[in-house]
């Protein structure tokens, strides 16, 4: 055989041999993969039944055993999943309210019990340490509990049940919620107290920001009392950076000539510009100014501060003779959404110690807590906006000369070690920052006085208010209701409509700086206007008053503006309500809620055009561009609209390049925002010019101007490309997340709403932002609940694979009426403490 032959066979044997160690290798590699696959089927089947096994029980009977209410509680969900909760009495419906709220939005429950406390960490991890040590310092869950203690037996027994049906309805899940399973965490039973911390939470949403706003300006009223000597000057130049109010303000009054009294042929104006020999800002050195000459500038916030609108009117201008209310509160927007769309149906309830009567509430509920927060029920309508007023109080003292009482907290951190933080208190207040003064050497302590941890400030009086049967009771109730402090917007199905604050105000005219015990006024002491002559009663946070009513709400503080938002929004829709020729239906009040005209812009429109006049166009094609899509802007918010985003981000830019110029000159508060009523104020600057207002690093007013549309146009051109791009809808587009969804990577959007454009902004009625804005829409006139609507940005269900996650939303971007009404049942669950088996 030759060589190659040979050769030939040896490679021959050696490929059968290698042929047959790569078909094993097959073998196991095939082997291999069948068992990944069989444990990753395996995985992925435990995830979807541990998934499956979160969702609520819609239908059939479950057996509650002991705690459970007095007879049967039903729960029917119509398609959306909106619930119906029918019961005997009003602990029973709170057992089922309960347990709706758990089985739909635990999780939700729990990070706003966790936020008050200052106890998110230990579910969250070490990024909530920040918020628990600012929360933690006021005790709400020790106030809480002393709430809990200080309930009447019948406020007591309603919570508790609630307290049952929630820790119930957990329960009957065959596992936790599936938020728990991301965080590897066990949900810790609720309490009776951890309601009133989730009614704490909305405490902190709308009022804590005013202690930051109210230290910034603390520090620029000391910082120019130490520049200018004589007091009656320094009082001009204070009034000038914090307005009273603006030439848009359009208080409520009982009748036309008090309000043509106090208001006269001409619109309030914002404080006259104080003089060089009192402020002159050329004198200083600005810093945060480049050598180009332009501002370096935090971005302005896309939104403003917390606020709602709304407005009531009476059965005389309606097309069904009772009062109708509107309202839509303006909230961070989230998923799942701030509200609970419920229907509450009592066989019997108490009221003024009758017993066998019905009643039927409709309405949005908060996860957490068991009334209804807004709605009707079938005699009264109500809806709140956001009251500004002296709630709270910051004040700077000196460290060594104050005396502090010291305490230890320890808090837990989900998956890492516990940390302990100090908390002092004083008699002045909580202390909530230290450092220096820039007017003083010794160091400065800032303490806060919140009336929100003042004994009655919070309560459960809500038991009693929503259950009135006309707007005369509800209005003896509103102030002993313990919640952060609202304009109360109330009318009845006789036609009657008022409004008042709900919540409790102190005695005297100190605030929270009243001494200890608080007193709280009583109903005949609390402002209120009733039935007034116009026949409509309209709110937006600004200055809903004025007169002696605002001294009782803000004593000194009213001068300083109180922290309002600016006028314009109330203003649109006072117009748009006294512009009605017909009588009012539901319709007309989801038109005026729709309304997205920016009528505050026009006169920054035309700023704009008046300044890219032929001598700023020249050898600019960027300007010219700018100028091109400013004069077609449309005046609207229109998603499609780039004018109405270059105006609306011009004025912005000029606001905040505005303050900061102060701000800077003065060493103080420099990262700050300017109050909404700094822009009557603003307005005189950019159109009276004065040189001793404007920084010497430009050579007059129309040079700084035109440097903000400069910025402008290269910032717009680097984020879009280019700018007939930058649409208004490119901006506002939602951001709607659910706060898990970031730590999920890929499947993260999945739990978010749908990233759609909008109309809308905020000085405007129709508020939408990206991730603010109307967290509900609504109108109904008491007893005719079927001609109302009710639209939510998102669905019932707190879980991703419930059916009614989604619902809602679309309604709520397009602005279709969705009935307030449940539509029909679909889905029927009894709860009932005789049955013994439970089928679903």
């Amino acid at each position: 055989m030759s060589r190659v032959v040979q050769i030939r066979c040896a490679f021959s044997k050696c490929g059968a041999a290698n042929s047959k160690a790569d078909g094993s290798m097959k073998r196991v590699l095939l082997w291999i993969s069948c068992a990944v696959i069989f444990l990753l089927l395996i995985f992925l089947s435990a995830g979807w039944w541990f998934l499956r096994g979160s969702l609520p029980l819609l239908d059939g009977q479950l057996a509650v055993g002991i705690g459970g209410p007095s007879a049967a509680v039903t729960i029917e969900r119509d398609v959306a999943g909106a619930p119906t909760i029918t019961g005997k009495n009003i602990e029973d419906v709170a057992y089922g309210l309960g347990f709706a709220h758990a089985q739909d939005r635990f999780f939700q429950m729990d990070l706003a019990r966790r936020l008050a406390a200052g106890e998110l960490a230990a579910l969250i991890g070490v990024s909530a340490v920040p918020t628990d040590k600012k929360l933690r310092v006021f005790r709400f869950r020790a106030v809480a509990q002393r709430v809990v203690s200080d309930a009447t037996p019948a406020q007591r027994s309603w919570i508790k049940a609630y307290t049952r049906g929630v820790n119930r309805g957990m329960a009957a899940l065959r596992s936790r919620p599936w938020e728990y399973g991301v965080l590897r965490l066990k949900p810790q039973p609720w309490q009776a107290e951890d309601s009133i911390l989730v009614l704490h939470s909305m405490w902190y949403q709308l009022q804590y920001q005013n202690i930051i706003s109210e230290q910034a300006r603390r520090q620029i009223i000391s910082r120019i009392e130490s520049q200018v000597s004589d007091a009656s000057l320094t009082a001009s130049v204070t009034q000038f950076l914090f307005a009273r109010g603006n030439e848009w303000d359009t208080p409520n009054f009982q009748t036309l000539s008090q309000a043509h009294s106090a208001n006269g042929a001409e619109p309030f104006q914002a404080p006259p510009i104080p003089s060089p020999a009192v402020f002159n800002l050329r004198n200083f050195s600005v810093s945060g100014v480049n050598q180009a000459g332009t501002v370096n500038a935090p971005e302005p916030e896309s939104v403003s501060k917390v606020g709602s609108n709304a407005w009531v009117v009476s059965g005389r201008y309606t097309a069904n003779g009772a009062a109708l209310i509107a309202g839509d509160m303006h909230l961070g927007l989230r998923v799942p959404t701030v509200w609970y769309r419920t229907r509450l149906r009592l066989n019997q309830s108490r009221i003024d110690n009758q017993e066998d009567q019905s009643m039927e509430l409709n309405g949005v509920t908060l996860p957490g807590l068991p009334f209804i927060a807004a709605g009707s029920n079938g005699y009264i309508a109500w809806s709140f906006t956001n009251s500004y007023g002296n709630w709270v109080d910051v004040n700077s003292v000196s460290c060594d000369a104050t005396q502090f009482s010291a305490r230890r907290e320890r808090i837990e951190v989900a998956h890492a070690k516990a940390i302990e933080i100090e908390i002092k208190e004083s008699l002045l207040g909580t202390l909530i920052d230290t450092g220096s003064d820039a007017s003083s050497v010794a160091s400065t302590c800032w303490v806060v006085r919140w009336l929100a941890v003042e004994p009655g400030a919070t309560n459960l009086v809500a038991l009693e208010l929503m259950q009135a049967r006309d707007v005369e009771a509800a209005l003896s109730i509103a102030p002993s209701v313990g919640m952060p402090q609202q304009n109360f917007i109330v009318g009845d199905r006789s036609g009657h409509i008022a409004w008042s604050i709900i919540g409790r105000i102190p005695i005297g005219n100190l605030g929270p700086m009243t001494p200890r015990p608080v007193q709280w006024r009583l109903s005949q002491e609390v402002p209120k206007i009733v039935d007034p002559e116009v026949g409509r009663i309209w709110s937006a946070n600004a200055r809903q008053v004025e007169g002696e009513f605002e001294v009782v709400l803000g004593n000194e503080q009213a001068q300083g503006g109180m922290s309002y938002d600016s006028g314009a929004r109330v203003r649109q829709i006072r117009d748009d309500l006294l512009g009605l020729k017909n009588p009012a239906t539901p319709m007309d009040m989801l038109n005026i809620q729709l309304d997205d005209r920016g009528l505050f812009l026009t006169r920054w429109q035309r700023l704009l055009l008046a300044t890219l006049d032929e001598d700023a166009l020249k050898n600019s094609p960027q300007r010219i561009e700018m100028r091109r899509y400013v004069s077609v802007w449309g005046g609207r918010a229109d998603p499609n609209s780039v004018g109405y985003r270059i105006v609306r981000e011009f004025r912005d830019k000029t606001r905040q390049a505005s303050w900061q110029m102060i701000t800077s000159a003065l060493k103080v508060a420099e990262g700050s925002q300017p109050n909404s009523l700094f822009e009557g104020s603003l307005w005189r600057l950019v159109t009276e010019q004065p040189m001793h207002w404007l920084s010497r690093d430009y050579l007059d007013w129309r040079a700084f101007i035109l440097t903000q549309v400069d910025q402008l146009a290269d910032e717009l051109n680097k984020s879009c490309g280019s700018l007939s791009r930058c649409r208004w809808g490119q901006f506002n587009t939602m951001q709607i997340r659910h706060p898990l969804s970031a730590a999920l990577g890929p499947l993260g959007p999945y739990l978010d709403m749908p990233a759609l454009e909008s109309s809308g902004d905020h000085d405007m009625p129709r508020v939408v932002g990206p991730t603010f804005g109307a967290s509900e829409r609504f109108a109904v006139s008491p007893g005719h609940e079927a001609e109302g609507y009710l639209q939510i940005p998102g669905g019932q269900s707190g879980h991703p694979l419930s059916p009614f996650y989604r619902t809602g939303f679309e309604d709520w971007i397009t602005g279709r009426a969705r009935p307030l009404l449940p539509s029909a049942t679909v889905y029927r669950l009894t709860l009932n403490s005789s049955i013994t088996r439970a089928s679903e």
